[in-house]
C-alpha cells in the first residue's frame, strides 16, 4: 500500500500529490498555494471532493485522479510552473480494483453501475451519460493525463468495466444501422444500377454474359459505430481477462456481459479503428442512446493498447476520474453478506435474504394529494434483510465514515429511525468500515428510547474492507465470536 501525503515527480513536467480519502492534505503547500484551490460543496466532485474545515484541507469520500482546479476554474500550476495532479487512494489496506473484483460475481453487478432511480416502480435505469453513474464519475470533457505508474492500470480496469456494462445495456436495444452502398457481381439478375465499366471488365470481356455487376443500397448494421463498439469490446475483454482471469468463478458477470455483447455484435466486422475513424462517428436522432457508450468505447480504445503477443497493456493516458467510496462500500457490504450466506432477492429458496438493490418504499399511502407534496416521495435503505418465512425485517444504512466521529450524525440518526418506523423493524442499525481494516465487529444492541409499546433496538456493525473475507464477527465488549449469518438470524428472530 502506498504511503500517502507526499509529492512525486511525474512525467512531462508534472507533480503528483498522493493522499488518502478523508485525511488531511497537509503537504500541499510545499508546491502550491492551498488558498487558491477550489473546494467542493455538498455533492460536488470538483478536485475529488476536497473540502476546507477550520482553514485546513481534507480529502473527501472520493478516490481517483484529477488535475487540481483553482477558484478561477483554471488548472492549478505549481510554484515551478508544472502541472499538478491529485491522486486519492483508499485509507484502508485494499485497492479499488480489489473491491471491484469482489463485486464481479455479484448477481446485481449491472444494477450497481446503473443510476439509482427515484420513482417507485422503476427498478433500473440505463446510463444516459457517463456522469449519471453514481459509482464512477469520468471527467470525459478534459484532456487525458499521462501517468506512468499503476494509476493508468487502475483507470483502464475501471473504464473497461463500465464500458462492458453499458455495452450490454445497449445491445438489448436495436443496433444502429443505415443504408450503405454495396457492389456485387450478380448471377442471372440485376439489382439497383448496373456499373457498366465494371461489368465490361469483370463479365463482358470474359464471356460471362450470365452475370451483371451492380451497385445497390442495402440496410446494414455493419457500420463504423458498431465496429468501434466491437473493437473496444475486444480490447476490454483481453484487458479484463488479463487482470481478473477469464474463467474465475461460475457466476462471473463480467464474462456473461462480454459473451452477451459479443453475440449481439457477431455480424459486425472486426476492424482496426483509427483516430480519424472516431471523428466520423454520428450519434444523433433515434440512436442518441449510443452517445454515452461511444464515449466509453473511445476511452477504452485510447487507454488500452494491443501488443504483438496478443496481450494488452495500458497507454498511460488516463481520463480523470472519481470513484465514490460511499457507494462502493455499500455494494461491497451487500456482496459480503451474500458470500456469508444471505440469499439474493431473486432466490427461490426459503430463508434469510437481502432485498433488491435500489429497493424503494413510498412514504405516504395517499401520495397524490396536493397537500402531501412536501414530504411525499420514497425511501431507499441501503440494505434490507428479511426472513421469507417469518416476514421479519432488519434494515441497515451503510456509512463510509469513522464511527467514533458523531459530529455530523444527526441526519443519519433521523434516517435510520425513519427506516425502522416505515418497515416495522425491531432492529435497525448502521454499518461502518472497521478502523483496523481486518476484523468484523458488532456492538451490543441498544434499545431505542420510544413511546411505542413495541421495543426497537439500534445495532452497530463494523465490516472489514479486506480481500481475505472472514465470515465471523466479534462482539466488541467480550470478544465473543459468531458467524455473520447466525448474527443476522438472531436479529430477525427477535420477538415483537
Amino acid at each position: 500500500m502506498i504511503e500517502a501525503n507526499y509529492w512525486k515527480e511525474g512525467s512531462k513536467r508534472q507533480w503528483v500529490f498522493y493522499a488518502k480519502d478523508n485525511s488531511s492534505l497537509e503537504g500541499l503547500s510545499e508546491k502550491i498555494d492551498p488558498d487558491e484551490l477550489l473546494c467542493s460543496h455538498e455533492e460536488e466532485i470538483v478536485n475529488l471532493g476536497i473540502r476546507r474545515i477550520n482553514g485546513c484541507l481534507y480529502a473527501g469520500n472520493y478516490v481517483g485522479v484529477c488535475r487540481l482546479k483553482g477558484v478561477s476554474g483554471k488548472d492549478v500550476v505549481s510554484n515551478d510552473g508544472r502541472e499538478v495532479i491529485l491522486k486519492i487512494i483508499p485509507r484502508f489496506p485494499i485497492s479499488v480494483i480489489e473491491m471491484l473484483n469482489a463485486l464481479r460475481d455479484d448477481d446485481e453487478f449491472e444494477h450497481y453501475l446503473a443510476p439509482q432511480t427515484n420513482r417507485l416502480h422503476d427498478t433500473s435505469q440505463e446510463i444516459e451519460d457517463l456522469r449519471d453513474n453514481e459509482l464512477f464519475h469520468f471527467f470525459d470533457e478534459e484532456n487525458p493525463i499521462f501517468l506512468q505508474d499503476d494509476i493508468a492500470k487502475e483507470s483502464s480496469i475501471i473504464t473497461a468495466s463500465v464500458y462492458i456494462t453499458m455495452l450490454k445495456s445497449l445491445c438489448r436495444r436495436p443496433l444502429m444501422g443505415r443504408m450503405v452502398c454495396n457492389e456485387e457481381n450478380l448471377a442471372g439478375k440485376a439489382k439497383g444500377k448496373i456499373v457498366f465499366h465494371q461489368n465490361i471488365r469483370a463479365n463482358t470481356l470474359r464471356g460471362r454474359d450470365d452475370r451483371i455487376y451492380c451497385r445497390y443500397l442495402r440496410y446494414s448494421e455493419d457500420i463504423l459505430e458498431n465496429r468501434v463498439l466491437k473493437a473496444a469490446l475486444h480490447k476490454a475483454e483481453l484487458f479484463l481477462n488479463q487482470y481478473f482471469g477469464s474463467a474465475a468463478g461460475n457466476k462471473n458477470f463480467f464474462r456473461e456481459m462480454i459473451s452477451y455483447s459479443r453475440k449481439a455484435l457477431s455480424h459486425v466486422s472486426y476492424t482496426k479503428i483509427s483516430r480519424m475513424d472516431l471523428n466520423k462517428i454520428k450519434t444523433t436522432g433515434v440512436y442518441v442512446y449510443y452517445k454515452p457508450v461511444i464515449k466509453a468505447a473511445k476511452m477504452v480504445l485510447n487507454e488500452i493498447t494491443l501488443e504483438a503477443n496478443g496481450g494488452s497493456a495500458v497507454t498511460s493516458y488516463v481520463v480523470p476520474y472519481a470513484i465514490s467510496m460511499d457507494k462502493l462500500f455499500e455494494m461491497y457490504v451487500r456482496a459480503y453478506f451474500k458470500r456469508a450466506g444471505v440469499l439474493s432477492y431473486n432466490s427461490k429458496e426459503t430463508g434469510i435474504r437481502i432485498a433488491q438493490y435500489d429497493d424503494k418504499t413510498a412514504v405516504l399511502r395517499e401520495k397524490n394529494r396536493t397537500y402531501a407534496n412536501y414530504i411525499r416521495g420514497n425511501i431507499k435503505p441501503d440494505i434490507i434483510i428479511y426472513d421469507s418465512e417469518t416476514d421479519n425485517y432488519v434494515v441497515f444504512d451503510v456509512k463510509y465514515k469513522d464511527s467514533m466521529n458523531s459530529r455530523y450524525a444527526r441526519p443519519d440518526r433521523i434516517q435510520i429511525l425513519a427506516y425502522g418506523l416505515m418497515l416495522g423493524c425491531n432492529n435497525v442499525g448502521n454499518i461502518f468500515p472497521t478502523q483496523d481494516g481486518t476484523n468484523n465487529v458488532y456492538y451490543k444492541r441498544n434499545e431505542i428510547n420510544s413511546n411505542e409499546a413495541r421495543r426497537r433496538y439500534y445495532n452497530q456493525l463494523e465490516i472489514a474492507i479486506d480481500p481475505n473475507w472472514k465470515f465471523e464477527i466479534t462482539r466488541k465488549d467480550d470478544e465473543r465470536k459468531i458467524k455473520v449469518l447466525e448474527y443476522l438470524k438472531s436479529l430477525l428472530a427477535s420477538v415483537r
